[in-house]
């Protein structure tokens, strides 16, 4: 799915020491990913600079920015011709915008390393598998979830026997994406699931968990394509929460929801501009 230099920044997410000049040659190997950057680089939501190569832009915006970047560019330029006929801009400020809640919770317990951007970023990733390979069922799913006024999964589940989360997370392992972004992606929707959570080398469901309650907290402004899941009660009674709370160590959290809805939207705006 991926171009092979975004491929192969993947790989590179987990390493802490990855040095400026490695990310700038494996993005140079290919040059329409590239342009792309700069174009986005040099956008208001980077700050609008006149960045002229990836050794400034690697500068003004930073290393980590920058993955991330690349990482947008990689999966909306490979969904750019969905053939189902709906307004698809909530979908991608949703993806961008859960990226970038999934980081932010998964911060205030542990350095981030980039998996939980991603991770937020493919999340629904599924879905425009759906779309692509079986239109048809991506379009019956999409209306009824829209009428029942519920999640996709529980619809899937019903009309397909498998759901976008199962989907998606198979893609990721076809990427050979780490296992805790394969893992996180499956359970987003059931972070709790005893089988995710007692999993042999696994997280205890943190990732899983931080992603989910980024994806809430993008359903309670209702930015998203089709139906959404009730959510019961208050985010900091959730059972996800009191989970990462009551095993993982919390330096605290501030949120303004507001601020980045319109960041999420501002970063998709400069890879549309891209």
């Amino acid at each position: 799915m991926f171009p092979p230099a975004v491929r192969k920044l993947t790989t590179m997410v987990r390493n802490e020491h990855v040095h400026y000049t490695d990310i700038c040659e494996v993005v140079e190997m290919d040059q329409g990913l590239s342009a792309k950057c700069l174009r986005a680089a040099n956008s208001v939501a980077y700050g609008g600079n006149a960045i002229k190569n990836l050794d400034e832009a690697l500068f003004l915006i930073g290393i980590d920015e920058l993955k991330r970047l690349i990482y947008t560019l990689g999966v909306v330029d490979n969904f750019n011709h969905l053939r189902i006929q709906v307004n698809w801009q909530p979908f991608w400020i949703h993806s961008i915008l859960v990226a970038r809640l999934t980081e932010k919770l998964a911060s205030a317990f542990r350095p981030t390393t980039g998996i939980e951007y991603l991770s937020g970023l493919l999340h629904d990733i599924g879905k425009l598998i759906l779309e692509h390979y079986f239109p048809r069922e991506f379009e019956n799913v999409l209306l009824t979830s829209l009428q029942k006024r519920c999640g996709w999964t529980r619809v899937e589940d019903d009309l397909l026997g498998v759901n976008h989360a199962t989907i998606g997370a198979a893609l990721c392992q076809a990427m050979n994406l780490d296992p805790q972004i394969v893992q996180a992606v499956q359970f987003h929707h059931q972070p709790l699931h005893p089988v995710h959570v007692h999993k042999p080398n696994g997280d205890r469901g943190f990732l899983a968990c931080c992603l989910h309650l980024a994806n809430v907290l993008a359903d309670m402004e209702r930015i998203n394509i089709g139906g959404h899941d009730e959510i019961k009660g208050q985010f900091d009674e959730l059972p996800e929460w009191k989970h990462l709370t009551t095993h993982f160590d919390c330096a605290g959290l501030d949120i303004n929801l507001d601020e980045e809805i319109a960041m999420a939207k501002q970063k998709l705006d400069a890879m549309c501009e891209s």
